[in-house]
């Protein structure tokens, strides 16, 4: 059994803001009763239109006729632009040839094409049902491209810009020198201007005078899925060839996410630039095992003598701010996969430069680098890259083959360096991941690399090249949900006077229970003929989903640690904190941190202790208070935000609402951004090509006030900024009721109200029920004209007066003479 008219009123009302459902619950209570079980009990054809979804999705709207017999004609024009993108190529042709010449047809047709659409009394909307064969092959998703966003997207503004403001102030308690006490502090500012596609990106630091770090014009061609550059670019890498900082142009195709390195500029496979003074934690085989305060300049991994010979290591580097870089040193090159056609490349050239504390350093060396990589199949995916200059060159090429019995990939490279000679270069690898699932799966990694004396890449000095070959074999295996075991040796052959290098590690994991979580690892390494081994214990305790505790032993460092980490809400107002005590043979640290997220700032301190090489002595003792914010700008509106680091939304209320909050993301109790003296709701978290909801709300609207949607889809370009206005002229919504000239209620009655003063916009649709009441939202003060959707001389005239500020009740409403 069917609530036909209590279908309307639901219809309506699962599009109000909570004000106006509230008012609309008087047309709930004048539901009928029963109905037969019937779609359209009326008696006559209806058109209709609604949401056409596919499963969760809704694609968009349709138009439909609702015939007298409950069959539901389907207008084609309005169907196939939302069907067409979910049907495979092959699919969507033979479709097309059965629908030549046709204007609508009936969902029994539509079936029997392959496209079955069931009715929705509740949403007066169709849902698609498709076979997945049907569907189109997805093998992997292009940046910028739109293929599974669904419904109306927002337009991001036509002009928008923001600079962001890191400020950050540190007080020297012990350091490398004997100064003491405040440092200078230090402004990073990021900023970006887009004009119609095109963004203008600068970065500067202000300190004891002003440096500009970088500046470029960027563009992206998302129909050729390309970015072009011109400025101070940001080369890629693939392979031995390494790259440097250089100023001129580039041209780059990624299917990754495109996300611009600010502060960290990779130089090959061991070298790395820091154009500020920063934080470095170094991580070898996934533990942490030093922190150490580095100054701007360029860093060769051999300097870290923890980080010889073939072991695994990875740098986080963490600059004033608190913004993260991470940067991989190992013989584990990237072997991902190209689907079967696709490529992906970069070129670079200019003259090269080097960041630094100072500014850019622009030199007179012209330079040139680039990749290219192509899916040959589905399985084999082949590639080369090139980096030359003014003394010499290293070109090379990558294969990386899916086989039966694992991943096998390889890269070689050859070089030819003035002063140094000629050198080449081998990396070769396999894994496989074999097992019964998850529970109890397996994974074995080998890798090997061998290097001759004289490989060398660009702008090399000589060749530091001190192992003949480097191996390395992991082997990783899950027991259960709860335990697991991991095993790894790596082995440097050392030349000439440089000894081999081998380093062994055992490690047993285990989950005792939801809360508590051990492991423990043994490790045999010998480096430059010096002997280590050790056991680290380590102990992690969660005492709430909010907050857990660390404590670890490790022997052959003689450290010990315990820690403590908590966070709190979401959103506007969360806060997290992390405190940790490091105990050496000789020396103690205190590492502590706090985090506030603040509607229009972000805010933070921390205190850090950092110890030498051997881990024993304290090297740099310092203490930091740090803040962030960012002016935005989106066609022509102003708002204060949190930092901004890719693009934003300033979401302002229309000024029918009378300067009420706008509330973004409202949850419970919790929100991300909010309006208010300083400007509209910024919503500073959006990263682009990556699609997104963002919903609102205005508590403090009008009773009946009409929000529209309540949310907005974007998907937002490189450093864009959208504004979004909530609310409009059209704000009011009005219930009433209709009678017929005999004086009876008009039941069951479809119709459209349209604004006399604006006759070609588009009409509101309106029903009635078996009351003859009915709700209208989206109109403004004036006169409207309410008229049959279908040919018919009723009307009624209703007139919104002009002081309206939301729900309007117009009482019974007559029929008017044409």
């Amino acid at each position: 059994m069917k609530f036909w008219p209590l279908a309307v009123v639901t219809a309506a009302a699962g599009t109000l803001s909570p004000a106006w459902a509230a008012s609309y619950a008087d047309v709930i209570q004048t539901a009928p009763a029963l109905l037969p079980d019937r779609l359209n009990p009326s008696g006559r054809d209806i058109p209709l239109g609604g949401p056409l979804r596919d499963g969760p999705f809704v694609l968009g709207e349709v138009d439909y006729i609702l015939t007298a017999d409950d069959r539901i004609l389907v207008q084609l024009d309005t169907l196939m632009p939302l069907v067409e993108p979910r049907v495979s190529a092959q699919e969507l042709e033979r479709i097309r040839q059965e629908l030549a010449g046709r204007d609508r047809l009936s969902t029994e047709e539509l079936a029997d094409l392959g496209l079955p659409l069931a009715y929705d009394p509740a949403s007066f909307g169709l849902v698609l049902t498709l076979d997945p064969a049907m569907r189109p092959r997805q093998a992997i998703s292009i940046a910028g491209s739109n293929y599974g966003v669904v419904g109306r997207l927002a337009e991001p503004a036509r002009l928008s810009a923001y600079v962001t403001a890191f400020a950050t102030a540190d007080y020297v308690h012990q350091g490398l020198s004997d100064d003491v006490g405040f440092e200078t502090p230090t402004i990073l500012l990021d900023s970006a201007v887009r004009y119609q596609g095109f963004v203008l990106e600068n970065e500067a630091t202000i300190s004891e005078r002003f440096s500009r770090d970088g500046t470029r014009l960027v563009y992206d061609d998302l129909a050729r899925t390309a970015r072009y550059t011109a400025g101070d670019l940001e080369p890629a890498s693939r392979g031995f060839s390494g790259a440097t900082s250089m100023a001129g142009l580039s041209i780059v195709r990624s299917y990754a996410e495109l996300e611009p390195q600010r502060n960290v500029q990779p130089r090959g496979q061991r070298t790395f630039t820091l154009e500020r003074a920063s934080t470095v934690e170094t991580f070898i085989n996934g533990r942490s095992v030093q922190q150490t305060r580095l100054n701007p300049g360029t860093y060769d991994i051999r300097d870290f003598p923890f980080a010889q010979g073939a072991n695994d290591v990875r740098l986080v580097i963490r600059d004033d701010t608190g913004r993260e870089n991470v940067i991989n040193f190992s013989l584990n090159f990237d072997r991902s996969l190209l689907a079967s056609g696709l490529t992906e490349f970069g070129l670079f050239g200019g003259v090269e430069s080097n960041p630094g504390g100072d500014g850019i350093d622009y030199s007179d060396t012209l330079g040139a680098s680039g990749f290219y990589r192509r899916g040959l199949t589905d399985e084999l995916t082949a590639g080369g890259n090139f980096r030359v200059n003014d003394n010499g060159g290293v070109i090379g090429a990558e294969m990386i083959w899916a086989s039966p019995i694992g991943t096998l990939g390889g890269d070689i490279a050859a070089s030819s360096i003035n002063g140094i000679g000629e050198g080449y270069a081998i990396n070769a690898s396999f894994e496989r991941t074999f097992g019964d699932g998850f529970s109890a799966a397996r994974t074995l990694t080998a890798t090997f690399q061998t290097v001759s004396e004289d490989f060398a890449t660009p702008g090399s000095l000589s060749a530091d090249n001190r192992y003949a070959w480097e191996a390395g074999l992991t082997y990783a295996h899950t027991i259960g949900a709860t335990q697991y075991i991991t095993t790894d040796a790596f082995y440097s052959a050392g030349r000439g006077a440089e000894p081999d290098q081998r380093t062994v590690r055992a490690t047993y994991g285990w989950r005792a229970s939801p809360r508590l979580m051990w492991s423990v690892e043994g490790v045999y390494e010998d480096r430059r003929n010096q002997e280590e081994y050790g056991i680290r214990l380590a102990l992690t305790y969660r005492f709430s989903q909010f907050s857990s505790g660390t404590a670890e032993v490790d022997t052959r460092r003689e450290r010990a640690r315990v820690g403590y980490q908590t966070s709190r809400g979401r959103g506007v107002h969360s806060w997290s904190a992390a405190a940790n005590i490091d105990r050496s043979e000789t020396a103690t640290g205190v590492n502590a941190s706090i985090t506030n997220v603040l509607n229009r700032v972000e805010i933070g301190g921390s205190h850090q202790t950092f110890f030498d090489s051997d881990g024993g002595d304290i090297t740099d003792q310092r203490t930091s208070v740090r803040a962030g914010a960012s002016l935005a700008f989106a066609d022509g509106a102003f708002g204060v935000s949190r930092p901004i680091y890719d693009s934003f939304a300033l979401v302002r209320s229309h000024k029918s609402l009378n300067g009420a909050e706008v509330y973004v993301e409202p949850r419970e109790q919790f929100f991300s951004a909010r309006s208010g003296p300083l400007g509209g709701a910024v919503s500073p978290e959006l990263s682009a090509y990556s699609p997104r909801v963002l919903t609102f709300d205005v508590p403090e609207a009008p009773p009946g006030y009409d929000l529209g949607a309540g949310s907005a889809q974007v998907l937002p370009p490189y450093r864009s900024g959208y504004l979004i206005t909530v609310g409009s002229d059209y704000f009011v919504s009005a219930v009433g009721e209709l009678i017929d000239a005999a004086g009876q209620p008009l039941k069951l009655w479809v119709g459209q109200a349209v604004e006399l003063s604006q006759p070609d916009r588009a009409p509101v649709r309106m029903f009635t029920n078996a009351s003859g009441r009915f709700a209208l939202q989206g109109l403004r003060p004036g006169r409207w004209r309410i008229e049959s959707a279908a040919a018919s001389s009723t009307v009624y005239i209703l007139d919104v007066p002009a002081d309206a500020e939301g729900l309007v009740r117009v009482g019974v409403l007559r029929p008017e003479n044409r």
